[in-house]
């Protein structure tokens, strides 16, 4: 058998062994310090113990087992649970609601678990979740009561027939954030998630002081790895809080940093947008931010504009804009793939918009970042590029033409491919995908080395990753490339009322064309004024990208489908259009104009909330 702390399970083992009551997990059960749940390495530990006896005695040792638990202390129980037995763990959203019941039934059919670690109060809506003739699994409570196999206080006995987990096994299986009806699971091995958080390990060092804080859902590579993990891993206390509680009111992650001397912390692009444009001073009193050191921003596009808000917002609060860590990854290579060097100044390249285009990266603008009393310098046809840093040590990153599989050169956009301990070992039941995406080989390379095609554009620029988009979300016109997300840049920031965009083709008779949804706050207005938005919108698009849409179609907030992690789903909302299910179409009201709705009350979707399961 290998050494035990080659896995998690032996890692908890260890801690709880050698260092029993350290501060291992806290959870802010109302999203504040008011009502704290604080578990030790022993804690955890005894909590894991009971889950494990419970799969070990359902004989669950070598099932899949679906966690479905609400974020908290009892999920990461679960988890370990898991990991201890040797069984694999597939995380998933509890089925609160339909989308989330319409998921989880895909992944149960899709990987076919021995057992289900959910909350009681789910126990009735697993009911009818399984295909006609099969069986459901067995559900066990993730109870909230302490295990009756309480220790009394002494080192925790070795057990006397250990668990041979071996690094090679498959510890978990990620389902995509944006699967429902046809899930891809990808399975990662405990070698895997030991050398995600030994890279990420490296790259932010050791600190003896080092304290943790998540509101992330832990169903996904980023709060579940990049957070949950990564904590046991390097034994430092992790404060966790639900995305519930940080979209309801953004300024409790604030304070929680604050209140609690945080020194590292992670989030998507937007949640740095949502604290700038929402919270207000008098949430803030009383708030320092001079704690942090390492902020990681990753899992969706990392936007100049945002940056520099958050900065000149909160930089008087302590926030020092060297510690944020563009970072890029993906659940196929475990999470991390590059990131910022900490204490570092971020690299902005000014590109030219049309040689971006044409798959070039080509400097058109002083690449200085604006300090944070500047506003964003307009520059035309210009595009700010905002780097991710270089390859996690110990892995090997290469730009190649995805159809010749030729290796660019510098500053030649292509698809990102990469080679190293954090990729996965592949989709799940998907032999022929696993090959295609995993077993990538560059024109020209002699030798064994095969790459993982991440389906990610970017280009390298002395070593650091500039990422543009995605492959199948490009949108091609009149022979030319355009970024989707670039259109949803320039619309989102036209007019005050737009919430957010999607930008997606539409079939034309000889070429594709280019179509905007978006989302409008203040949507109770006559029809006079929603005809001048769309004509505005239309005209941002079409001096900034040389391109008009064919149509802007205006809806109500939270119309846009976005998946359980925050991110537009494109697809799905150009599906939605052509089938005319989108819905949320915005009329002229019949009445006077009544308020429209507060940013309060719709800054939910931005996260998922209730409507997208956050």
């Amino acid at each position: 058998m290998s050494r035990p702390d080659v896995t998690l399970a032996g890692i908890l083992d260890v801690r709880a062994r050698c260092t029993p009551h350290r501060p291992a997990f806290r959870f802010l059960a109302d999203g504040t310090s008011n009502h704290v749940e604080s578990w030790t390495y022993r804690d955890l530990k005894q909590y894991s113990d009971a889950v494990a006896e419970q799969l070990r005695s359902g004989g669950h040792s070598d099932d899949r087992v679906v966690l479905a638990g609400r974020p908290g202390l009892r999920f990461v129980a679960g988890l370990m649970g898991i990991l201890q037995v040797g069984a694999t763990a597939v995380p998933a959203f509890p089925p609160t609601n339909r989308r989330a019941v319409t998921r989880l039934r895909s992944i149960l059919a899709d990987c076919a678990p021995g057992a289900i670690l959910a909350d009681a109060r789910h126990e009735r809506r697993f009911a009818g979740m399984t295909a006609d003739g099969d069986m459901m699994p067995r559900l066990i409570p993730l109870d909230d009561e302490p295990p009756s196999s309480t220790a009394d206080g002494h080192a925790l006995p070795v057990p006397d027939d250990p668990v041979p987990v071996r690094p090679t096994d498959i510890a978990l299986i990620q389902y995509s954030s944006g699967s429902t009806g046809d899930p891809k699971g990808v399975e990662l091995t405990h070698a895997n998630l030991m050398s995600n958080c030994q890279a990420i390990g490296r790259h932010i060092g050791a600190e003896d002081d080092r304290v943790g804080l998540t509101w992330l859902p832990p169903y996904h590579d980023m709060g579940l790895i990049g957070t949950i993990m990564l904590a046991l891993h390097g034994g430092w206390p992790l404060l966790m809080m639900t995305p519930e509680h940080f979209v309801q009111q953004p300024a409790r992650w604030l304070r929680a940093i604050a209140e609690h001397r945080v020194t590292i912390t992670v989030a998507p692009n937007f949640a740095f947008q949502l604290c700038a444009d929402t919270v207000d001073d008098e949430d803030l009193a009383g708030v320092d931010l001079s704690s942090l050191r390492h902020v990681f921003c990753g899992s969706e596009p990392i936007v100049l504009n945002t940056l520099n808000a958050f900065r000149k917002r909160f930089a008087p609060l302590g926030y020092r804009e060297q510690t944020l860590i563009p970072c890029y990854g993906l659940a196929e290579a475990t999470l991390l793939v590059t990131a910022k060097a900490p204490g570092t100044p971020i690299r902005v390249e000014w590109v030219d918009r049309e040689e971006l285009s044409r798959g070039r990266m080509v400097d058109t603008a002083d690449n200085s970042l604006p300090t944070a009393d500047d506003a964003l310098p307009v520059v035309d046809d210009s595009l700010p590029m905002v780097g991710c840093g270089g390859p996690a040590e110990g892995h090997e990153l290469l730009v190649v033409d995805p159809d010749s599989g030729r290796v660019l050169a510098d500053g030649e956009v292509g698809e990102i491919w990469v080679r190293g301990p954090n990729v996965a070992a592949g989709y799940h039941r998907r032999p022929e995908l696993t090959s295609s995406t995993f077993g990538a080989t560059p024109t020209g390379r002699a030798g064994p080395k095969t790459y993982l095609r991440t389906g990610d554009l970017g280009c390298l620029r002395d070593g650091e990753l500039f990422v543009t988009g995605r492959m199948n979300g490009l949108l091609v016109v009149a022979g030319r490339n355009i970024y989707p997300q670039d259109i949803e840049r320039t619309v989102d920031r036209a007019d005050p009322s737009v919430h957010r965009s999607v930008a997606f083709a539409l079939p034309g008779t000889s070429e594709e064309h280019v179509m905007v949804v978006a989302e409008v706050r203040d949507h109770r207005r006559p029809a006079a004024q929603l005809d001048a938005l769309r004509g505005s919108l239309l005209a941002a698009v079409a001096s900034e990208h040389g391109v008009r849409p064919a149509g802007v179609h205006l809806v109500r907030l939270g119309t846009i489908p976005m998946t359980t992690s925050g991110k537009i789903r494109r697809g799905a909302a150009r599906t939605a259009y052509l089938e005319h299910t989108l819905g949320g179409t915005l009329k002229p009201p019949e009445p006077p104009e009544p308020p429209g709705l507060s940013n309060a009350s719709a800054l939910s979707d931005l996260s998922g909330g209730p409507r997208h399961e956050r």
